[in-house]
């Protein structure tokens, strides 16, 4: 007697949703690990620093950072959100959308 196929359901993959929000509009990009979404907030803090400062831009560890926490007065953000893929059961793999959860957060 034949059996019916088993459905394996892949594993969730986790990704990592940043996004950059600007005075032109937003831009979002989604990377499989959180180091290649702070590798573009670095790219593009390099890119605008010496459009938006008169110092000289500090070290590729810390421009990121230093350049969103002082553009925040000018409504200019980067944020990151930890998602996973959904494996195609329709069923959400976050409830609540694409807030913050509890395992998650955004960072500046």
């Amino acid at each position: 007697m034949p059996t019916e196929p088993t459905f394996i359901r892949p594993d969730p993959q986790r990704v990592y949703v940043a996004i950059y929000e600007h005075p032109h509009g937003t831009d979002v990009r989604v990377f499989a690990n959180e180091d290649q979404a702070m590798c573009w907030r670095t790219g593009l803090a390099k890119e605008w620093w010496s459009d938006a400062f008169e110092d000289d831009p500090p070290p590729d560890d810390e421009i990121g950072e230093e350049y969103f926490e002082r553009m925040l007065e000018r409504d200019e953000f980067f944020s990151t959100v930890q998602r996973d893929i959904e494996t195609g059961d329709h069923t959400p793999a976050d409830q609540a959308g694409l807030g913050p959860s509890a395992d998650t957060g955004s960072s500046a």
